[in-house]
């Protein structure tokens, strides 16, 4: 397994549950036909080694996500709710197609993980992915110098009933982030999220 091909499987069993073979590719090749055919070539022999599971499955097409649709910090007014569940229900109308999809097999989260296999579900997929696409956003850009810690892998003494799709920490494990991306959500499920990062006193952002 070359570095970049172990980079891949961490991500899977560690940071997020799945990504399409278009993500991978445009992350660790290029976003071309021969970047894609490299990239898929190379996780067909993961999957074959049980490093990987491959498969086509149905979900909305990505979304190009220039930024957060909120981006609040404690000290700052409650967001326009409304009108960012108005954009939530618009962006959740798209039709569902065939996309080949990656998550980590077994093996791959034995030796990468710290922690139990992620949680991906088939109602799920359009979702999952749109956070692995945040995660990927992140990851460009770089990421603060504790990382990414998915739901999968909240802490213990996580305070909340609401639970974010990930946190972002800083080297000494202090949560500076919650991360979200928005599904079809109701501006009550926003203001419910709102308040309570904001009880805590967590900035939080909303994709």
């Amino acid at each position: 397994m070359t570095g970049r091909e172990a980079a891949i499987v961490r991500a899977l069993a560690e940071q997020v549950r799945v990504m399409t073979v278009e993500q991978i590719a445009g992350t660790w090749w290029t976003p071309t036909r021969w970047g894609r055919g490299r990239s898929a070539a190379a996780l067909r022999r993961l999957a074959s080694e049980g490093w990987l599971h491959l498969q086509t499955a149905l979900a909305r097409p990505i979304q190009p996500l220039g930024g957060p649709l909120i981006a609040w910090r404690p000290g700052q007014r409650r967001p326009d709710l409304p009108s960012v569940a108005r954009r939530l229900h618009r962006r959740a109308r798209a039709e569902a197609r065939p996309v080949e999809v990656v998550c980590a097999a077994p093996r791959g989260v034995i030796r990468f993980a710290s922690g139990r296999a992620p949680s991906t579900k088939s109602a799920q997929l359009t979702h999952d992915l749109h956070v692995s696409e945040v995660y990927l956003h992140y990851r460009r850009r770089g990421l603060p110098e504790g990382g990414w810690a998915s739901e999968d892998r909240l802490p213990p003494e996580w305070p909340l009933r609401q639970r974010p799709d990930a946190l972002l920490h800083n080297a000494a494990r202090e949560w500076i982030r919650a991360i979200e991306y928005g599904g079809d959500y109701p501006a009550a499920r926003l203001r419910e999220l709102h308040e309570g990062f904001a009880r805590i006193g967590l900035a939080y952002e909303i994709w």
